[in-house]
């Protein structure tokens, strides 16, 4: 319930100025303890109010046409309309039962408070009234629910429904789309929305797979709680879902927050199937990428909840993918994964299955800089000794690069330099182990490290 410190911010919740100045009187009625007033002003400016969002909706709705054409009337010829407004917006599901309630207590008291009725409201009558007529109307968009749900779910059959795949225009779209949706119809959407997914009718089921996105990358804490609920709840055990599932967490990590242990195994589940069947050829810019979903999930996710959770699959996708500078970003983003990261990156650039150690030897170019800017001088001698290794190997790639002293990645070789100069003994017994051969420090530079062919350890 509100108090005198909220009434400010909850004026600036409407956003109908003629509206606001109405509750702004009501207002000062209260602080000058004037509580009839509160309760006379604030009934006025919520029929007045209710009354214009009705006339924006019977431009799309045949049942608010309707009534708004009769309440239109009565209120022309000066006929009490309220009550005839209050129970046929009721019956016709525009407003939630609970709604209809507070209206008719609502009339109620300002008709015992406008007439000599000896009834005398209270303050905390006035803050009340004024506080569920701000709070659950005023600032509340075009009034709900199923009318205006069932319409738009009958018009994603039109082909033209998301002139474009890109998720910002989708984005762009349902916003625009669901700007005349009461907060409280957007459940029954996404449920709605859910069923349509698994129609047969190719463009029905596309249109309800964008629009479900869509709905994800607005990150409005009341649409997210939907989609978790109807969506990743419900829907995260049905594989037709899974694809939708990730491309749904890639536009908002915060769906995967606060799951119940059940729905988690199952994202989780979801994540790694993706990671298991998806190739290079789908681009990790891709919503449907399980790089992407995992970035989301680790941008959303406390770093507290988020490797206990899901460190298997940041796993999988490391070994996977320790090559792709979406990859190195993820982890730049989150220096929490890097411990589980290096290792994978180190078994990919120096293994002796040349179709992985290739991989990484034909990225190290647009890998230099994100790598030279998170690894230490250590770890990044290590990239370069086990590329060395992909070579002595006779991965071809690898050859190229360590033939070239990895001119391609300079950031890396100065970083391993340093190490080197900085830690000779050390590095010297790292890479005579790991290339199974004696190693010269100095010769090493000059092969692989030095920019020129001076070969100087100085």
């Amino acid at each position: 319930m509100a108090h005198l410190t909220d009434q400010e911010e909850l004026l600036a919740t409407i956003p109908g100025s003629e509206i606001r100045d109405y509750m702004r009187e009501a207002m000062n009625c209260y602080m000058a303890g004037a509580y009839r007033g509160t309760l006379v002003l604030s009934y006025i400016a919520l029929f007045d109010d209710l009354l214009s969002k009705l006339g924006e909706l019977a431009n799309v709705n045949s049942a608010a046409k309707a009534i708004y054409t009769e309440a239109l009337k009565k209120k022309g010829d000066q006929d009490v309309y309220e009550s005839y407004l209050i129970d046929q917006l009721t019956s016709k599901s525009l407003i939630t039962g609970l709604d209809g309630s507070f209206l008719n207590t609502l009339r109620t008291l300002r008709n015992k408070s406008a007439h000599p009725s000896g009834h005398k409201p209270s303050a905390e009558e006035a803050r009340f009234i004024f506080y569920e007529t701000v709070s659950r109307f005023l600032a509340k968009s075009l009034l709900s629910t199923t009318h205006l749900v069932d319409q738009l779910i009958d018009r994603l059959k039109n082909s033209n429904f998301f002139p474009s795949n890109a998720v910002t225009e989708i984005a762009s779209v349902v916003s625009d789309e669901t700007t005349s949706l009461h907060d409280e119809a957007i459940p029954q959407l996404v449920a709605k929305l859910c069923v349509a997914v698994k129609s047969a009718d190719t463009t029905i089921k596309t249109n309800a797979s964008y629009f479900l996105i869509g709905l994800a990358k607005l990150h409005k804490p009341h649409i997210t709680t939907a989609l978790q609920s109807k969506l990743i709840t419900t829907m995260a055990d049905d594989s037709a879902f899974a694809g939708l599932i990730t491309q749904a967490i890639s536009a908002n990590g915060k769906l995967a927050a606060g799951l119940n242990s059940t729905t988690v195994i199952r994202v989780r589940a979801v994540i790694a199937q993706k990671i298991e069947e998806t190739t290079g050829a789908v681009s990790e810019s891709k919503l449907i990428h399980p790089t992407s979903a995992l970035s989301s999930i680790a941008a959303a996710l406390p770093v507290a909840d988020l490797l206990p959770t899901y460190q298997p699959e940041f796993d999988a996708l490391f070994e996977k993918r320790a090559h792709s500078t979406f990859v190195v970003k993820l982890v730049k983003d989150n220096p929490a994964l890097l411990h589980l990261y290096f290792p994978h990156a180190i078994a990919r650039a120096g293994s002796s299955t040349f179709d992985i150690s290739r991989s990484f030897a034909s990225a190290i170019e647009s890998l230099d800089a994100p790598l030279g800017e998170l690894l230490t001088d250590m770890q990044a001698f290590r990239i370069i000794v086990a590329v060395v290794r992909a070579a002595d190997n006779g991965t071809w790639a690898a050859s190229g690069v360590a033939n070239s002293k990895f001119s391609d990645a300079p950031m890396l070789r100065s970083k391993a330099l340093t190490y080197v100069r900085a830690s000779k003994n050390e590095a010297v017994m790292y890479a005579t182990k790991e290339l199974s051969k004696s190693i010269d420090a100095d010769e090493f530079i000059a092969d692989y490290l030095s920019p020129d062919d001076s070969g100087s350890s100085s």
